[in-house]
């Protein structure tokens, strides 16, 4: 008998494993992968969606319309279905117009961390801004920077705001003897949903001039708050409306800290001056706030949700003027992602919103929505 050599049986062997071994997909068709899903309440009731589980894909699309404006889609939902019972759909319009077939804004569609969520009609995306200086001293300069990027040296800028959100707005200013100050407040641009938001108002004392009563002329958030004041001098409150005592002349950096029944926080800042003619003291008001017509709806969100009936409920309902006050869009990032099986390109974005859908005359409430979607692109 002829006895087969050791060499021999080790090239059989490695040729079984190889030769066994299950082919590889390719990645470019493995976007229907369970890293992608939807969570939150819809009418009360806890959805939690995945793909890769229960038959569930994630879908990504784009199309483009007559006015050139690309739409990019994902759709979480069962395979091989029309009107899928219990899946999601988020259209998102580029931010700006293309040429028919040409490349779309994708790459920098997505850099606004909140979006307008469409009802109706076409939601702003751009907001135009007036702001005020109050300063006790003739100025040399004025410098503000508006939190997005930019600036202005204007005593009483206009600023457009490219998006809604929450603004860190500062003013420095100096005077001709080269004194300066500065104060900075969050500012809130737009509909960001339910959002913890204070500013500081102040009357002066009947009796003294370093008397100050202080109080709150704005507060946005859910009940109850707790309060934080910092008067400046080392002497802090818990009242809502304090009442203090400066011993010396001078100007004070006066803060608020409040605490919603969230936990959700907000800080306002105010500089107080007992004498108009002390220190050099610096303070801006935010005059005015008007939103500039988007008639192409870019960058406009439209939520669709496909209830346990196949009946299809629509943020973006005619019947419908605007959404509730707490609805919101946050784009909380975005990646680039793997082709999908159609061979477009693909981002991968994660996102939080809560938002009316309607379908006629009933709707849905959809809240504390968080998910994770591909949506494809040209």
């Amino acid at each position: 008998m002829t006895k087969i050599k050791p060499l021999f049986i080790l090239i059989v062997y490695s040729c079984l494993l190889t030769c066994c071994k299950k082919k590889e997909l390719p990645e470019n068709v493995d976007l229907n992968s369970p890293q992608f899903g939807f969570t939150g309440t819809i009418n009360g009731t806890t959805i939690n969606l995945k793909a890769g589980i229960d038959d569930y894909y994630m879908y990504s699309n784009y199309t483009q319309d007559n006015n050139g404006v690309y739409h990019f889609l994902g759709n979480l939902k069962k395979a091989d279905c029309v009107n899928c019972p219990n899946s999601i759909a988020i259209e998102i319009n580029d931010h700006k117009v293309s040429a028919l077939n040409g490349i779309s804004g994708a790459d920098s569609a997505f850099s606004f961390k909140y979006y307008p969520i469409m009802s109706g009609n076409p939601i702003p995306i751009l907001f135009k801004a007036s702001f005020y200086s109050s300063f006790n001293k003739l100025a040399k300069s004025y410098l503000w920077d508006f939190g997005d990027g930019k600036s202005s040296k204007s005593q009483n800028p206009n600023h457009v705001f490219k998006g809604a959100g929450k603004y860190n707005v500062c003013l420095t200013a100096v005077d001709t003897l080269d004194c300066g100050n500065s104060i900075c407040n969050t500012q809130i641009i737009g509909n960001i949903g339910p959002v913890c938001n204070a500013s500081i108002t102040f009357s002066l004392g009947t009796v003294q001039t370093n008397t100050i009563n202080l109080a709150l002329s704005s507060i946005i958030g859910l009940p109850p708050y707790q309060f934080q004041w910092d008067f400046g001098d080392g002497n802090k409150s818990t009242l809502p409306t304090p009442f203090h005592v400066y011993a010396q002349h001078g100007r004070y950096p006066v803060s608020l800290q409040v605490v919603d029944g969230k936990k959700d926080t907000a800080n306002a800042n105010y500089n107080y001056v007992t004498r108009f003619e002390g220190p050099c003291t610096v303070n801006y008001f935010m005059t005015s706030l008007n939103a500039i017509t988007n008639p192409f709806a870019l960058s406009n969100i439209t939520i669709k949700w496909t209830d346990g009936e196949g009946k299809v409920f629509s943020s973006n309902d005619l019947l419908q003027s605007s959404q509730p006050s707490s609805s919101y869009f946050k784009l909380l990032k975005s990646e680039d992602y793997q082709n999908n099986v159609n061979g477009q390109k693909t981002k991968k974005l994660t996102i939080q919103f809560s938002c009316t859908v309607f379908n006629g005359t009933s709707s849905l409430l959809i809240e504390n929505a968080q998910a994770i979607i591909a949506v494809g692109y040209k």
